[in-house]
């Protein structure tokens, strides 16, 4: 269920390997939900092993989308990453740094003398240096969709799209199929993929999950010919705000300045709120002042499904054989979705997969074995 970045992921996975009659439901087409809002920055940056661990063969993936994929291309643009701290900050980010280098990334602490040649529009003001990543970047999620979909469908995925999935059956403890708006599909195995859709399905099944949904958004500027840009991807973990360039003479940005809370996926408004365009601004002020200026292009909005400690919940749903969660994105789940997609078809397979993921159990919660944040709560996890 669902035909965004995750769901696409593992059912191409699933046909490349053979695995047998793949089917993907979808109320929507390819890409066309809140995987097509995604703010698409490629980074490894983590607090934990197992999600920098995904994010890095995730990353793999999305630079050598020709040869793991083999259709389209990924949209990935090699800028940098970069997260800049304040003093506060510093240990744990040195501290992430070390054991990202161990686990095999590419990344080093920057001193803010040594932040200007990364990014010369960076205002170093409040900032204590940053963990930098050359490789990082951004990508575009609706061309690695499309590109899954049609891989995919050369080797015989079979799809429901424009389909609303009513319910998960369940009968003797066993997911069966789906109920949907064209009638039942009967199914051997099930993967939820449904984003902030999930726990609207898992609820009337009694094993809704502890995701919170909050209104994301996200704003595309516009310099003038000539004018200036982010040279590099950048989370300031001082004015709270995420820059990165985009084709031409545009930029994307968020300011994380209070996220309105959810109900309903359903209930969100995809515009941008009164007021952001400001917000963006006086974030932009404090750490790339020659960008404030922006022409405003477009915006846009979607919901973040957020667990309690901010990392993804995957794995088999306790107490209903035969279906697996792949959902509680928190925010940062595009540069792990190739490796999710292989995690995932390999457990439905019954094969070891390629990243231990047991961390990630949705048991986690109710065991009180939450993963460290070594920022506090947020979307930098």
């Amino acid at each position: 269920m669902g035909a965004g970045i995750f769901g696409l992921a593992t059912a191409h996975a699933l046909c490349r390997d053979g695995a047998g009659s793949v089917c993907v439901v979808d109320q929507g087409m390819p890409g066309s939900g809140d995987s097509g809002r995604s703010f698409s920055m490629v980074r490894r940056h983590y607090s934990n092993a197992v999600t920098a661990r995904l994010a890095m063969q995730g990353t793999r993936t999305i630079i050598d989308w020709s040869d793991e994929v083999g259709v389209a291309d990924a949209g990935y643009v090699r800028c940098g990453y970069l997260l800049t701290v304040p003093e506060r900050l510093v240990d744990a980010c040195r501290g992430n740094v070390e054991m990202l280098r161990r686990i095999g990334l590419d990344t080093r602490f920057l001193t803010t003398d040594e932040l200007p040649a990364v990014d010369p529009e960076l205002s170093l003001e409040g900032l204590a240096g940053a963990a930098h990543e050359p490789d990082g970047g951004f990508a575009d999620a609706q061309k690695m969709c499309l590109g899954w979909f049609a891989a995919a469908a050369g080797r015989g995925l079979r799809h429901q799209l424009g389909c609303r999935v009513t319910a998960i059956r369940v009968e003797n403890g066993r997911a069966v199929g789906l109920d949907t708006g064209e009638g039942f599909l009967p199914a051997g195995q099930v993967v939820l993929a449904a984003g902030a859709w999930a726990n609207d399905l898992l609820r009337p099944l009694g094993a809704e999950q502890p995701i919170e949904l909050r209104r994301l958004q996200v704003l595309v500027g516009r310099s003038e010919p000539g004018g200036p840009l982010p040279s590099a991807v950048c989370s300031d973990a001082v004015s709270n705000v995420v820059v990165r360039p985009d084709r031409g003479h545009r930029f994307c940005a968020v300011a994380y300045a209070g996220e309105d809370r959810l109900e309903r996926a359903d209930d969100c408004d995809h515009g941008l709120s009164p007021g952001y365009v400001y917000a963006v601004r006086r974030g932009l002020d404090e750490r790339f002042p020659r960008l404030s200026g922006f022409q405003l292009v477009r915006g846009f909005a979607g919901p973040y499904d957020i667990t309690p400690d901010w990392n993804p919940i995957i794995g088999p749903c306790p107490g209903i054989d035969g279906l697996h969660l792949a959902v509680g994105w928190s925010g940062h789940g595009f540069k792990l979705s190739p490796a999710v997609g292989e995690v995932v078809a390999a457990e439905v397979t019954g094969r070891t997969p390629p990243v231990d993921v047991s961390e990630l159990r949705p048991e986690r919660f109710d065991q009180g074995r939450l993963l460290r944040l070594a920022y506090g709560p947020g979307a930098r996890a």
